[in-house]
């Protein structure tokens, strides 16, 4: 679900179902011509898609984060955001991104649990690996 969907009392009713965040991260620089800023925000819905689609009953997907590369002063916001997120009561938070991570450690320090990424060629990973990944996370084996 989108949280736009969310109201306070269908808060209250669909929480304990609701128990991941998801956060998009488009990566913008600021350098990019419009197109190219086009061609992200739509590769970002293309990942996007492989995970609000099938797991609709059990996501919040937030606004995106839209500017931001990732370097450390980045990553560091990205923890304090999944960890806010946990505070408010998600058990688990995935990051979503247009932009391939190139290094897991870069990764694991963002505070999530789940990166989803396209791969170095700019290649969507694949559904089944998604659905497999977010699944290990809910039973606790990612």
């Amino acid at each position: 679900m989108k949280f736009s969907e969310l109201s306070a009392e269908g808060w209250a009713e669909l929480q304990p179902y609701l128990d991941t965040a998801v956060l998009p991260v488009t990566g913008l620089t600021g350098e990019e011509m419009p197109y190219e800023a086009t061609a992200k925000l739509e590769r970002l819905r293309d990942v996007l898609d492989l995970i609000e689609i099938p797991f609709k009953g059990r996501i919040v997907t937030y606004p995106a984060c839209q500017y931001g590369e990732w370097t450390p002063a980045f990553r560091e916001q990205l923890d304090r955001i999944c960890g806010n997120f946990r505070q408010a009561g998600f058990k688990h938070v995935v990051v979503v991104t247009a932009v391939h991570i190139p290094d897991a450690a870069m990764a694991e320090e963002s505070g999530a649990d789940l990166i989803i990424s396209p791969g170095e060629n700019g290649q969507l990973p694949a559904a089944s690996s998604v659905s497999e990944s977010v699944r290990k996370l809910w039973l606790g084996r990612a």
